[in-house]
């Protein structure tokens, strides 16, 4: 983790904690808690929701074919110019600032269906509206075999996943600041 992506991460919690929703970038482990769910090689088509500081985005560029297509949606300015500093090289990653237009955007690059969401959106402090709009073109937005991979800091968000999603896994990652609960939602 470089020192200037911890500095960003911190400055842009301060500034507004509700948007953020951590003090720190995801940990190692939860990277690869979240990660080592997706099936790569038939991972074509992957959006990340609220990529922040790019943690998540650079590990599915090394891990991703190189003809995959990444969505990456980041709202803050900053944080963006960070993960287009550094991703840059993969031909097929987008980077967009609202993931409630996550089905337009998808329309606008020629993706029918996703096979895989990965989030790390802090759905307990978002808008209620707003969560739904996003879980809504998430459901949408997958392949009937797609997956919807979040994590979040509670286990508040898995009543309303186990409404959207047929088949929610979970697991706990202790080894995280905070430690997180991460959900593999399938329909």
């Amino acid at each position: 983790m470089h020192f200037r992506e911890k500095f960003i991460f911190l400055k842009r919690f301060a500034k507004s904690p509700g948007r953020i929703g951590s003090v720190t970038p995801s940990s190692k482990f939860l990277t690869r808690a979240m990660l080592d769910r997706v099936n790569w090689d038939e991972a074509n088509y992957i959006a990340e929701l609220g990529a922040g500081t790019g943690v998540f985005t650079r590990e599915i560029v090394k891990r991703a074919k190189d003809d995959s297509k990444i969505l990456v949606f980041e709202i803050d300015p900053d944080l963006q110019k960070l993960i287009k500093e550094e991703h840059h090289t993969h031909k097929g990653l987008t980077l967009h600032s609202d993931a409630q237009k996550l089905l337009t955007h998808m329309q606008e690059i020629g993706i029918n269906k996703l096979d895989y969401v990965i989030s790390s959106l802090p759905f307990t402090v978002l808008p209620r509206k707003m969560t739904v709009r996003i879980l809504d073109a998430v459901i949408k937005a997958l392949k009937p075999e797609g997956h919807f991979i979040a994590y979040q800091y509670s286990s508040i968000m898995r009543h309303v996943l186990q409404k959207k999603f047929a088949k929610i896994k979970t697991r706990f990652v202790m080894f995280n600041i905070p430690p997180a609960f991460v959900y593999d939602c399938m329909n």
